[in-house]
């Protein structure tokens, strides 16, 4: 992938990254007239949402998504908002001492480390919970579309999608974890989300049932085949990473599977017109990152 097409990724990414942290920045706007530990769980809120350095994938894979349906950006912004704030909530939640216990993010000390632990959870919490009230205020024109929207989301971030897969990751850490094994784990803690942002795009845009089923092959391939893409560009064979797709199946391996997890993206976008094309250069772009 040449240097001026992973540029042109990079801008289009940034004109909707704008357009999300303003949308964000307005609905968690900062109440003077809180009480002070409201705004306090608010001002915790707003540091790691509002935070530097988050690529925001999943909002901008769902308003390419709206773009290659011939829709703007600003149609399903409610949607990408509300997968940025369960994205987020995510991240708070996994650098917790329970969890990865992690002090520092994107060059930042982590939540809790700022705001303490008991905050970094609620402020979690009320993320999780904001999404769905985005989504009920924003799309109370559609009651349909807004019951769909709900359903598909909350089966993303629960039991079966991210939240089952990051309790199969913790396991996976004290036990020995088998190729089938790690990929249920990453379709379910990553790659369930991101599916989630391109068919909710697509419900919210009114698309047909056979847009539908292609854009949810499309994504939740790229999910998996950026997993794959990162364990290739952080193994290191002097010291592999037990449960990465190159430490399981070798690096060779892991390129074809990456290859051909590619290829069935661009497949499913066969028919689709020019107007997908950016979708298209970020599956090339992902598989060709590590190269």
């Amino acid at each position: 992938m040449s240097v001026v097409v992973d540029f042109s990724l990079e801008q289009m990414s940034r004109a909707r990254v704008s357009l999300l942290t303003t949308f964000l920045d307005r609905y968690f706007e900062d109440r003077k007239e809180m009480l002070p530990h409201h705004r306090r769980l608010q001002e915790s809120l707003r540091y790691s949402l509002l935070q530097e350095g988050s690529k925001r994938f999943r909002p901008v894979l769902a308003m390419l998504t709206a773009e290659a349906l011939g829709h703007a950006s600003e149609r399903v912004l409610p949607l990408a908002a509300a997968v940025e704030c369960i994205h987020t909530y995510s991240l708070i939640h996994d650098d917790l001492p329970a969890m990865d216990d992690d002090d520092m993010r994107r060059g930042k000390p982590t939540n809790h480390k700022v705001y303490g632990e008991a905050t970094a959870i609620l402020a979690g919490d009320a993320l999780l919970t904001e999404a769905f009230q985005i989504i009920a205020d924003q799309c109370s024109w559609e009651p349909a579309i807004a019951i769909r929207l709900v359903s598909e989301v909350a089966r993303a971030a629960g039991l079966h999608g991210m939240v089952g897969g990051q309790a199969i990751d913790m396991g996976s850490k004290k036990e020995s974890i088998t190729l089938d094994e790690l990929r249920i784990m990453h379709r379910m803690k990553t790659g369930a989300l991101i599916r989630v942002s391109g068919v909710g795009a697509a419900i919210y845009c009114r698309a047909s049932e056979e847009k539908l089923a292609q854009i949810s092959v499309f994504a939740d391939n790229l999910g998996l085949a950026f997993q794959v893409s990162d364990d290739l560009l952080d193994y290191d064979p002097e010291k592999p990473e037990p449960g990465s797709y190159p430490a399981l199946l070798g690096v060779e391996k892991t390129r074809e599977f990456l290859n051909e997890l590619t290829n069935t993206c661009l497949a499913a976008l066969r028919d689709w017109p020019a107007s997908a094309d950016p979708l298209r250069a970020i599956a090339r772009y992902n598989r060709d990152r590590e190269l």
